[in-house]
C-alpha cells in the first residue's frame, strides 16, 4: 500500500479532494475543493495544477480523462463543463443555468462513449443524464424521471462500459443503475445499508476491465467490488485516518497496472491498494 498527498493548498497538498480520474498511461488527475486540477505520476509524484475559472460559487465534484487526452471537468456550481488538454489548456466548454435543453443545474460527472459522444450528470432538481454530441452541442435527455418507482437522486457518477453501456450511481436512493445508449434500462439494483452488498451514497463508480464494478461508498467510508447483477465480491475500508483507513472517500479509480487509487478525502490523500 501507497499513499501520497497532505493537507494543504501547495502543490501535492489537498483540500478535500473530490474526483479522480487516471488517463491510459497512468497519469492521474485529480481535482479538489480549492477548484483546482492536479497531475500526478501513475506512483502518486505532482506535476503540475491549475485553476478553474471560478470559485466563488462553488466547487468542482467531477472529471473525466478521455482516451484521447481530454480532461473533461464538471464545474458545477457554475452549470458548465470545462474541456481542457493534459498540460490544463482550455479547450472549450458548454452549458449554461437551467432545466431546458442544452443547459444544467450543479452537473456532476462527465463520461464519453466509443463515438465520441458525451454524457454529463447533474442534480439539483434536474437529476437527469443528457447526451451531447462530439462537437459539444446538446442531443437528447437519456436518463430522467423515475426508475423502478424512484426518481433519481443526486446521479454523483457515469461510467461506460466495453460493451457500450451506462452505468449510474443514484447516490441519494443508495443504488446503482444501468442503460443503454438510447436510454433503455438495463438493471437496477442496491439498497441502503453497511453490510456487505448494501450501499451508503455511493458517489463514484468504475467498471473494471475483468466485467466487475468498483464502487466508492462516501456514507460506509469504503470501496466495494460487484458483479454486473449487483452481487458483492470484496469490500475494502473502514472510517479511520490510519493508513488502510477512509473517511469520507469521493472517488475511487483503477490505474493500468490493476492498482485501485482511492480518494481519501476528509484525510486529504490517496492511498492506493493492489486488489
Amino acid at each position: 500500500m501507497a499513499v501520497y498527498g497532505s493537507a494543504g493548498l501547495g502543490p501535492g497538498e489537498f483540500n478535500y479532494p473530490r474526483a479522480i480520474s487516471i488517463a491510459r498511461d497512468g497519469t492521474v488527475f485529480i481535482v479538489d475543493k480549492s477548484a483546482r486540477v492536479q497531475r500526478f505520476s501513475p506512483d502518486g509524484e505532482f506535476q503540475i495544477a491549475w485553476a478553474l475559472p471560478q470559485k466563488q460559487a462553488g466547487k468542482p465534484v467531477g472529471i473525466h480523462v478521455h482516451v484521447d487526452g481530454r480532461v473533461f471537468v464538471a464545474d458545477t456550481h457554475y452549470h458548465r463543463v470545462i474541456v481542457y488538454d493534459r498540460e490544463g489548456t482550455e479547450l472549450a466548454r458548454f452549458g449554461e443555468l437551467g432545466n431546458g435543453d442544452g443547459q444544467f443545474q450543479l452537473p456532476t460527472d462527465v463520461a464519453v462513449d466509443a463515438r465520441g459522444f458525451i454524457y454529463v450528470s447533474e442534480y439539483n432538481g434536474n437529476d437527469r443524464v443528457t447526451q451531447w454530441s462530439p462537437e459539444y452541442k446538446f442531443v437528447q435527455t437519456l436518463v430522467a424521471g423515475e426508475i423502478d418507482g424512484l426518481p433519481m437522486r443526486r446521479p454523483a457518477a457515469l461510467d461506460i462500459d466495453a460493451e457500450q453501456t451506462l452505468w449510474i450511481a443514484d447516490a441519494c436512493n443508495h443504488r446503482v443503475l444501468r442503460f443503454d445508449l438510447t436510454g433503455k434500462q438495463l438493471a437496477c439494483w442496491g439498497t441502503m445499508g453497511r453490510e456487505p452488498g448494501t450501499l451508503r451514497y455511493p458517489y463514484d463508480l468504475t467498471c473494471l476491465p475483468d466485467g466487475r464494478l468498483l464502487v466508492c461508498e462516501f456514507g460506509n467510508n469504503r470501496i466495494q467490488w460487484f458483479d454486473r447483477t449487483g452481487t458483492s465480491s470484496r469490500v475494502w475500508g473502514k472510517l479511520g485516518r490510519r493508513v488502510g483507513e477512509l473517511w469520507a472517500p469521493w472517488g475511487a479509480a483503477p490505474d493500468p497496472t490493476g492498482k485501485i487509487h482511492i480518494l481519501d478525502s476528509r484525510n486529504d490523500r490517496v492511498q492506493i491498494i493492489r486488489p
